[in-house]
């Protein structure tokens, strides 16, 4: 079985992402913490990161993730506000494979989990 991990904290989002992941039966780890994310995201397949969650350090994390030899070949996925161009270049410079707009994520969340399963 396929996984992914969310770092999400917007309730509508975390629905949408769970019910296309149940019908591509893809198992999700919603991380509730910063220190959570080693756990779930080292057998993933996609992490998925709202770059606007406020329990995170979003640039920090991505670095993280792409420096521990466990996660860094691991798919990455952030989504932002569009105004926030800022936080998107650094998001992108820190290792971030893609950063999308909320709007885009959404419009495309279903290939985005697709493409995990593959």
């Amino acid at each position: 079985m396929s996984k992914i991990t969310a770092v999400v904290n917007d309730l509508a989002f975390m629905t949408k992402i769970r019910t296309m992941a149940e019908y591509f039966g893809i198992s999700v780890g919603f991380v509730g913490s910063e220190g959570q994310i080693d756990r779930y995201a080292r057998d993933s397949e996609l992490i998925v990161i709202d770059l606007e969650s406020d329990f995170i350090d979003p640039v920090n994390m991505i670095e993280r993730l792409k420096a521990n030899p466990q996660t860094a070949a691991t798919r990455l996925i952030a989504y932002i506000s569009h105004v926030n161009s800022s936080l998107k270049a650094q998001a992108l410079a820190a290792g971030c494979d893609e950063v999308l707009s909320r709007f885009e994520f959404n419009a495309n969340l279903r290939e985005i989990l697709q493409s995990a399963c593959n």
